[in-house]
């Protein structure tokens, strides 16, 4: 006969398993499991490529120091561009005790959010009160909101498993509890004793899971206890009673702030030469916010076809937001009830209850951040711009309403009876999985196993032909990340190839834009075919690669690399790759130029000169490069090498509008000088500048105000427009501007 022990175990047991057997069941449907094997990964596409990157980095244990396997022959820093990610990058590291393979340990990762998530929601559900059906159905839908099954590319935001261990630290703090036990407790001895320290073990957890997860989640938490603090204050509480919950704030913001700090400490020996990536301006938590009618309209992949078109039909009559964020209808019903109960007790005097009337403030309070002109461009405004894709928010408002929903299948179920409350469950839930998930946009395996080893095969042959320690330059030449690419290239693709090559062999992509390690490639003369293959042999690559997509309406520069450099050594038909052996030339740099004239040479291509402007994004629709900038701009000249190079800086800056401006230049080592301008008398301005290493800045100063843009409806203001920024030398380091490299560089057909 089972014991008690073992049935009240077993009984305990039943509601995890269930959520967690029917979550990865949904999962699988939705994601065609069946059909992937390990060593296919779940997208080859969007931010994909450098997802695997950094998995295939952290199995390596290169959590944040250098890549060399990318941004060759420096390497990528990591800390420009990591996340505070340290719980998830330990699970990575976890699943490398079983693989080596980044396509295989990202996947399994993805996969394993899925039951994560349901069983984080199916634990609060019951914390507060529902019962096991009711949390069975919440966590199950959580796990699979809409669009969570294309969130690979966004692995990091898809372990979104710690939001409800964040909302249950929010609620108690909300409700005035404790998060840890008093200490009469801890000394009582027996089950008393065991049950506080379980108690304290369990809080621990909880704040260490949440404050080493995503930014987004630590911020999205802490603003909630902020709401939660003030609101309690406001009420009456005293000050001393908040300190619990001002405790766990600052333990999650220590925790947080600790993670950021082992991710960006590597940047300092590095040299910053011009704009860095991931430095958000006010403008963007706009454009990231979301749209409430995107609440509530279908998911816009939904498997029903009338649906799918209601959410495309809208979104050809007015933008939507990047994200495109869904509820499902099961999560906004329980959205809507809830805010049904605030507007009832505000119109009516009907007094909510306790947890509904919290829900019903942090629903409130989500939803005021997650839409656009929001509390998130507040928090832009005043505090900080770096959290920009408030729409995110979504993920803590569908689990406020899954709970909406929980609370009310669990009050069915207590009236009318266990079976009842199991029936309406599997319907709720039938239903909400049908709505929420669509196999129809599940990867194609067969197509990424295809390209996987077509990719496989390529760098296979790249690394038999020129040595498996071998640095491979890519065209066209694309700076990382965050940039449009050029031709008909998707936005990392330039990364493809590192991901299923041998480990020794590096490729060019990768170095952080803005720092020395990438933006010597702005000045290598990439319309020089001749030169450019002479430059990237001296500097010590040995193969070239060009993707062909890159140059898609442009001048394919394959034809002249055969001619100089003969046969392709590799070639990827599917993925329009092409690759030539530079061995034979660099020994004939080397024969002819002699060991230190080759060093002279690489320090000459590795070490140059590049100038840019701070302003708007390079524009050359025109035929000439140009950027709106002002009242005050800086031109920025970063000597990469290490001695003093003397060199010309030219431009040409004209006035926007009718009016006349006075525009002041000013020069390190120089006279400042004044020119007159207007938008029909340009002017053209020389400076002299002598460059030590690193950053020596050129500043104008332009009177009058600034004035809209022609042809940006008033979106757009500026007071100068600069032109054909340019730089040259006399010492022999490649030098080129930023307007250069862009007027040089193949267009984007995007």
């Amino acid at each position: 006969m089972t014991s008690p022990r073992i049935r009240a175990f077993a009984g305990s047991a039943a509601g995890p398993v269930i959520t967690a057997v029917l979550s990865l069941l949904a999962a699988a449907q939705a994601l065609r499991l069946w059909g992937w094997r390990p060593g296919i990964p779940l997208s080859l596409s969007g931010d994909a490529p450098q997802v695997l990157v950094q998995t295939r980095a952290i199995l390596r244990s290169d959590w944040y120091r250098v890549n060399d396997h990318v941004g060759a022959p420096f390497g990528l820093n990591q800390a420009f561009y990591s996340t505070a990610d340290v719980l998830n990058f330990a699970g990575i590291k976890a699943l490398g005790l079983f693989t080596d393979s980044a396509a295989t340990a990202s996947a399994v990762f993805f996969v394993l959010g899925f039951p994560a998530a349901a069983l984080a929601a199916y634990w609060l559900a019951r914390e507060l009160g529902a019962t096991r059906p009711a949390a069975v159905v919440t966590g199950v839908l959580f796990s699979v909101i809409p669009g969570h099954q294309e969130w690979f590319a966004h692995l990091w935001l898809a372990a979104y498993w710690v939001v409800p261990l964040a909302v249950w630290v929010v609620v108690r703090v909300a409700r005035g509890e404790s998060l840890l036990p008093p200490r009469s407790a801890l000394r009582a001895g027996g089950v008393v004793a065991r049950r506080a320290r379980w108690e304290v073990a369990r809080t621990v957890a909880v704040l260490l899971v949440v404050g080493l997860s995503d930014v987004y989640y630590v911020a999205f938490t802490l603003i909630l206890l902020a709401v939660v603090l003030v609101f309690r204050l406001g009420t009456g509480t005293r000050a001393a009673a908040l300190a619990p919950g001002a405790a766990a704030a600052a333990v999650l913001g220590l925790l947080c702030g600790g993670s950021l700090f082992a991710a960006t400490r590597g940047r300092a020996g590095d040299l910053v030469t011009g704009a860095l990536p991931a430095q958000r301006v006010i403008g963007e938590s706009e454009t990231y916010a979301g749209k409430i009618i995107e609440l509530v309209l279908p998911w816009y992949e939904h498997r029903a076809a009338p649906l799918r078109f209601l959410s495309f039909a809208y979104g050809v009559a007015a933008p939507p937001s990047v994200e495109r964020p869904a509820l499902g209808f099961v999560a906004l019903a329980g959205v809507v009830a809830i805010l049904w109960v605030a507007l009832a007790s505000l119109a009516f005097g009907r007094r909510s209850t306790g947890l509904w009337g919290l829900l019903a403030v942090l629903t409130l309070v989500s939803l005021a951040f997650y839409t656009r002109a929001g509390l998130g461009s507040v928090v832009a405004l005043f505090f900080t711009p770096q959290i920009r894709t408030w729409s995110r928010f979504v993920v803590l408002i569908a689990l406020f309403g899954l709970l909406a929903v929980g609370l009310w299948l669990s009050r069915l179920g207590r009236r009318h009876g266990r079976r009842t409350a199991w029936v309406a469950a599997a319907v709720v839930l039938g239903l909400g999985v049908l709505d929420q998930t669509n196999p129809g946009v599940a990867p194609r395996y067969d197509a990424l196993a295809r390209e996987q080893a077509e990719l496989a095969s390529f760098t296979r042959d790249i690394a038999g032909h020129v040595g498996r320690s071998c640095p491979v330059f890519q065209l066209p030449v694309v700076a990382y990340p965050e940039e449009t690419p050029p031709g008909s290239m998707g936005d990392y693709d330039h990364l493809l190839p590192s991901t299923a090559s041998p480990a020794s062999l590096a490729w060019s992509y990768g170095a952080i834009r803005g720092t020395s390690r990438a933006d010597w490639q702005l000045a290598l003369p990439i319309t020089d075919h001749q030169r450019l293959v002479e430059d990237l042999a001296a500097a010590g690559f040995c193969a070239v690669e060009v993707d062909r997509d890159g140059y898609a309406g442009a001048n394919d520069p394959t034809d002249a690399l055969q001619e100089r450099l003969g046969s392709p050594v590799a070639t990827a038909d599917r993925a329009d790759l092409v690759a030539y052996d530079l061995r034979a030339l660099g020994a004939s740099l080397s024969a002819s130029l002699g060991e230190d004239g080759l060093a002279r040479r690489r320090d000459a291509v590795l070490r140059p000169i590049v100038v840019s402007l701070a302003g708007s994004l390079v524009d050359t629709t025109s035929g000439r490069p140009s950027q709106w900038t002002g009242p005050t701009a800086v031109v920025t000249a970063s000597n990469l090498g290490t001695t003093p190079v003397q060199v010309q800086v030219s431009f040409e800056v004209a006035g926007n509008g009718d009016a006349q401006r006075t525009v002041t230049v000013s020069a390190p080592g120089g006279p400042t000088r004044s020119v007159t301008v207007a938008q029909d008398q340009p002017r053209t301005v020389t400076v002299p500048l002598t460059l030590p290493r690193g950053r020596t800045e050129v500043r104008l100063e332009a009177t009058g105000g600034i004035t809209a843009i022609a042809g940006s409806q008033g979106r757009d203001q500026a007071s100068l427009q600069v032109s054909d920024l340019q730089v040259t030398t006399t010492s022999g380091v490649n030098a080129a501007s930023l307007q250069e490299y862009a007027a040089a560089s193949p267009p984007s057909l995007r």
